[in-house]
């Protein structure tokens, strides 16, 4: 029997190839305090700082991509930012090297924006990649691994970097990892790049290279010299075509090339527009007028059918230059979302009117609905009810990730005509688990017991009241899981383009009593493995 290695899976393609092991990082120099020549000292590390800077520019620019651009952009954020700038500066002061004046300073940044508690996750992991980055440059040593030109390979990493991921090229056909989640930058960018992937396999490490591999994603297993099956079929294909799906399938979109590249797949609408995407290198407050000009240009690419517009979501883990946001222990718990309303109220109003104006402007008013990210209460709710309503939205809706909003849709009648489950930021909050830690990332996996449970009671609440469910979370992205949603009343599933195709074709294929049998199985499961395992079992028997 061949060695089987478990993790999370992404995507939906099993695949097979030779491992190539990403050489592991090489240890930071030691600290010295030798009292070296200071504006020298300086001058070094402005310089490096620059070159970093400049690498993941070049990469973004480079990117395809929106999801690679978003992250490469934060780390350019995070690596400029001016008290991390001025602590570093101080420690040369004292007489530090330059590389230990960036370690020491990268520690104490550490611990005053985020604590220091490693539960912060892909935060604190994207400091230790500015710190290793910056030292790097530093030492003149930015030699990285080479990928094959030819051939098929499967990256097999302790985890990588969203620089490394940048790099990636046809030849890689797999990733699996030891470190990360379902949310990780390695999860998000394989995803968005249709690469199947395993994450959070503690076993990776042991892999070597050139072994063979069987990467399974289903399932969520890596098999040492396994052989895939030349007549593979995905789980869903022997199933029988129906006539009337259970929900429609729309898209995330982020850019004017997400929508020509999801109008192409046929998605039937758009139930993510993140708007915040439009504006990560703006560093001036955009006009109403220019707003306008980037949502028409926007709706004009879009596929026929609704477009949902969430209202920026950004904070001070995502963020955008121009808003008013204080730095935060715990930027995923804090002002993050409508919350920025009241301290941006002009902003907020003014993207409410451009979307609006927009939607005039390309005769599809009918079509563009809003929703706000970040409610927790029904009075938030109706705020922004009325804001948008008296703004001219017929349509209006909110989105679900917080679970203090769960018990309060009943009393959202006549408030928002729809919610939007953002399983992501839900899973952290139900499981006290920050979406980004490696650590954490079994709690963060979709198909824990406890978050169908609540995905199941947010549909029965909303139900009652008649108001209707999307998913717009990586979760809409796993066309196995979609069948649970669907057997809970979810109508709209709003996935990435990577997994719209096979989220289309399952949804095409699937029976309210087969999904209503998923539900049964899956709710009795005592882990994600067996729920996965019992949803699979149920439509295979």
């Amino acid at each position: 029997m061949n060695t089987i290695y478990r993790g999370i899976g992404i995507g939906n393609n099993s695949v097979q190839a030779e491992a190539f092991r990403i050489s592991p990082r090489k240890t930071l120099p030691e600290l010295s305090k030798t009292f070296p020549n200071v504006e020298h000292e300086m001058v070094r590390y402005q310089d490096a700082l620059a070159a970093f800077v400049r690498q993941l520019d070049a990469k973004s620019a480079q990117a395809n991509e929106n999801s690679v651009k978003e992250i490469l952009y934060a780390q350019s954020v995070m690596a400029q930012d001016p008290e991390l700038a001025d602590s570093v500066l101080q420690n040369i002061k004292e007489g530090w090297s330059a590389e230990s004046a960036v370690q020491l300073g990268m520690q104490k940044f550490t611990q005053e924006l985020l604590g220091a508690s490693d539960e912060f996750g892909e935060r604190i992991a994207d400091l230790k990649e500015i710190e290793y980055r910056i030292i790097q440059w530093l030492l003149h040593d930015v030699e990285e691994d080479k990928l094959p030109t030819s051939g098929e390979i499967i990256v097999v990493a302790e985890d990588l970097s969203p620089l490394e991921t940048a790099a990636f090229t046809d030849v890689v056909k797999g990733v699996v990892t030891e470190k990360g989640g379902p949310t990780s930058h390695t999860a998000i960018i394989c995803r968005q790049l249709g690469i199947p992937a395993i994450v959070a396999c503690t076993d990776a490490l042991k892999i070597n290279n050139g072994t063979s591999l069987l990467v399974n994603p289903t399932m969520g297993t890596v098999e040492i010299n396994g052989k895939l099956d030349v007549n593979q079929k995905f789980w869903w294909q022997d199933l029988k075509k129906i006539n009337s799906p259970l929900a429609k399938v729309f898209a995330n979109v982020g850019s004017v090339k997400d929508a020509e590249k999801v109008k192409k797949l046929n998605a039937q609408g758009v139930g993510l527009l993140r708007t915040e995407i439009f504006f990560l290198n703006t560093k001036t407050t955009p006009s109403q007028e220019e707003q306008t000009k980037i949502y028409s240009e926007v709706i004009a690419a879009c596929p026929d059918g609704e477009i949902v517009f969430r209202t920026i979501d950004a904070g001070s883990d995502k963020p955008i230059t121009f808003l008013i946001f204080a730095e935060e222990a715990n930027p995923a718990l804090g002002v993050r979302g409508q919350r920025l309303y009241k301290s941006n109220p002009k902003f907020f109003t003014e993207q409410l009117a451009a979307i609006y104006q927009a939607a005039q402007n390309n005769n599809r008013v009918s079509d563009v609905l809003v929703m706000a990210p970040m409610i927790a209460t029904a009075s938030e709710a109706s705020e922004f009810s009325n804001l948008a309503r008296n703004i001219g939205f017929k349509k209006v809706g909110i989105m679900v990730e917080i679970p203090s909003i769960i018990s309060e849709i009943v009393q959202l009648k006549g408030v928002v005509d729809f919610i939007s489950v953002g399983t992501n930021d839900l899973s952290q909050y139900l499981f006290a688990a920050d979406r980004q830690s490696a650590e954490l990332a079994t709690l963060l996996n979709p198909w824990q017991p406890a978050l169908l449970k609540a995905l199941k009671e947010i549909c029965d609440h909303a139900e009652q009241v008649g108001i209707k469910v999307g998913v717009c979370g990586e979760a809409a992205s796993d066309p196995l899981l979609c069948v649970f949603l669907m057997g809970i009343g979810v109508t709209t599933l709003s996935s990435g383009a990577g997994a719209l195709s096979a989220v289309q074709d399952v949804v095409s294929r699937i029976s309210l009593s087969q999904a209503k049998a998923a539900v049964n199985v899956a709710l009795g499961a005592k882990s994600a493995q067996e729920a996965k395992e019992f949803v699979l079992g149920s439509l295979q028997g």
